[in-house]
């Protein structure tokens, strides 16, 4: 029996879709183009945790290893070291699920993991009230950067360069507007980051 698509975007869902975009079902596909055709899938959630523009081949490593042991066992061949190929199981999942595969991973971003720091920063950052505050103070700001009003400059830069990368890595153009106006209260208590 194959098993059923994730409720929510997984890893190992990318890499049979990502095997099957690269024409698995016809020809054994090179691991490492399935890995970087993951990675344009699902980049926020394959990506470094420090440069989320870099593929994390360990993570797509880890996916390829759960497809063929625990959760998609028998929807993948492996033809010899280093190519895949999907199986008639493979081919046949892949079409029983197509429109969910497509409009998870077919297109827009893909949600990083909830694990994700970049993940866990922007929820911790979103749920505050200073993320809605059109003005908000220095010590609130300092609480949900997690640092204090009293600290060096290269700790705060340290917390706004963590704020950056989130929202690069995970396209979000509100984070960006939230840094943004961070800059500007700091700017305005006498702060040069």
């Amino acid at each position: 029996m194959a098993p059923v698509v994730g409720r929510q975007a997984n890893n190992q869902d990318v890499f049979v879709w990502a095997l099957s975009q690269l024409g698995g079902s016809e020809r054994a596909v090179d691991v490492e183009e399935i890995f970087i055709k993951c990675f344009e899938l699902a980049p926020a959630r394959l990506g470094w945790r420090t440069h989320p523009e870099i593929p994390d081949y360990k993570k797509i490593s880890k996916a390829l290893q759960s497809v063929e042991a625990k959760t998609h066992v028998g929807l993948i061949e492996k033809t010899d070291q280093y190519h895949r190929r999907l199986t008639a199981l493979g081919i046949n999942w892949i079409e029983a699920n197509r429109g969910v595969l497509e409009s998870r991973y077919g297109g827009a971003p893909v949600i990083a993991s909830t694990k994700s720091p970049h993940e866990r920063l922007r929820r911790r950052i979103r749920e505050s009230r200073v993320f809605s505050s059109p003005s908000p103070s220095l010590v609130e700001i300092a609480e949900i950067l997690e640092c204090s009003p009293a600290s060096v400059s290269s700790v705060w830069q340290s917390r706004l360069t963590q704020v950056e990368v989130a929202a690069q890595a995970l396209s979000d153009n509100d984070l960006s507007s939230f840094l943004i106006r961070i800059r500007e209260v700091l700017k305005e208590n006498g702060m040069a980051i």
